[in-house]
């Protein structure tokens, strides 16, 4: 099974579900994110390193979940003895301390909160990974070892980089592994809510990304979203070629849509940052750069409040 690096490097951007999804919510978060180091003069190339690595409770909890999990996954893989519940939840209990050592987060840094909770992380995570341990695809992997471990593929070094009707994408999978029969099994790990329509895209995303890595046919290709928080679930899908290929197409339009904020498409160089336009709402809360749009929470309160009054007064034209 390839699990390296297919294509030559090129500077043109990548559709991904997370950089579309933040080119829709707010165009100046995008800039501030894919482009503003290299050329934003207004603000200082470490500051936005600073500011792009403030990491946050929720994506901390699914970062440690997964990297516990990937662990096992690959011990079973080499067929080494799997750790037990209690070394697994050990691990994620170190992973927690260091973090909370080693890292700046938006909560703090913003003064929403005055410091981390470490027993809430780890409340959570072992909750997480309990479900993971009495779930039943671990349960399966486990009893099931004779299927093909060294073709499985777990949190892949590389970006997931494929090509989609010749356009540059990024698709990185949590897990894939055949099945005897040649059956694709690609299962994703969630932390949070049980989502909708983002994360049908992502796992169709998956399904091209094993089109054009492995030369799977789509009926071939499972993909499974696994909810590892207190409602847990699995949700198992597949998707015709028919469903395939309207999704391609809305790739494409969202592709041009990021390239239209290029001066260069070929050389990926952005349009001046003015032309990102800031959206401010819930969403400047949960934003890296909020300072650097100059917006404070009672900022952001203000404007949601005459933005609402806006859309009464308009209802009553």
């Amino acid at each position: 099974m390839y699990r390296g690096r297919k294509y030559p490097f090129s500077y043109t951007l990548g559709w991904s579900v997370s950089r579309y999804d933040k080119f829709n919510v707010c165009k100046r978060q995008y800039y501030f994110d894919y482009y503003a180091k290299k050329h934003d003069n207004e603000v200082s190339p470490e500051k936005l390193e600073f500011l792009k690595s403030l990491t946050s409770t929720p994506l901390e909890i699914g970062n440690i979940v997964h990297d516990t999990i990937a662990l096992q996954l690959r011990r079973l893989q080499k067929g080494t003895q799997p750790q037990s519940a209690s070394e697994m939840l050990n691990y994620a209990s170190q992973l927690v301390d260091r973090m909370i050592r080693e890292k700046d987060f938006l909560e703090v840094y913003y003064k929403q909160q005055e410091k981390i909770d470490s027993d809430y992380l780890k409340t959570h995570i072992e909750a997480c990974l309990n479900s993971f341990l009495r779930g039943s695809w671990y349960q399966w992997l486990i009893s099931n070892p004779a299927h093909r471990p060294q073709d499985w593929l777990i949190e892949p070094d590389d970006f997931g980089e494929v090509r989609i009707n010749g356009l540059k994408a990024y698709c990185k999978v949590d897990f894939l592994f055949p099945i005897l029969g040649g059956d694709l099994y690609i299962l994703d790990w969630k932390t949070g809510k049980v989502g909708g329509e983002k994360h049908r895209r992502q796992m169709m995303g998956y399904v091209l990304y094993a089109k054009d890595m492995f030369q799977a046919v789509a009926d071939q290709v499972r993909t499974v979203v696994v909810y590892l928080g207190d409602d847990y679930q699995e949700l198992v899908q597949s998707f015709s070629e028919d469903e395939l290929q309207g999704f391609t197409q809305q790739i494409k339009t969202e592709t041009e849509e990021m390239y239209q904020y290029c001066e260069d498409v070929e050389r990926n160089i952005p349009k001046p940052k003015e032309l990102f336009p800031k959206r401010v709402g819930n969403i400047c809360t949960y934003c890296n750069y909020q300072e650097l749009c100059g917006f404070g929470p009672s900022d952001i309160t203000t404007t949601q409040a005459q933005s609402s009054k806006e859309t009464q007064g308009q209802s009553l034209i």
